[in-house]
């Protein structure tokens, strides 16, 4: 009963794991790159910082605020990489940001189905 409890557990982080990841690749996929500048940062949060950044997409310039949230504001004027959705160009990650992301949400979803392998299979 244990490791069946278990095995379900892990079947559930694999899913959500896999669902993460599959919208991950359809955001970058569906994106475009281009450079972005920070235009400011504060403080959304104890230890949590937001940052505006300014970025060409589509022709146009747009300034939007990152999701991410950093445990350290970043210096105006600094560039990053970005990619932004072509559907709606003000949503954007970096790309340091979703390497990060695609590769944690697919070491989730190996792990539940390491999980289900271990204690439902066997």
């Amino acid at each position: 009963m244990e490791s069946t409890i278990i095995g379900v557990v892990g079947a559930a982080v694999g899913i959500v794991g896999l669902v993460m990841f599959i919208r991950a690749i359809s955001f970058r996929l569906g994106g475009a790159r281009t450079l972005g500048r920070i235009v400011s940062a504060h403080e959304e949060s104890r230890g949590r910082y937001i940052h505006k950044v300014e970025y060409q997409a589509e022709g146009k310039s747009i300034v939007s605020e990152d999701t991410a949230g950093y445990s350290q504001p970043l210096s105006a004027g600094e560039e990053l990489l970005l990619i932004y959705k072509k559907s709606a160009p003000e949503q954007f990650r970096t790309v340091r940001e979703m390497r990060i992301n695609m590769l944690g949400f697919g070491l989730l979803a190996v792990m539940g189905v390491a999980f289900v392998v271990r204690f439902l299979v066997l």
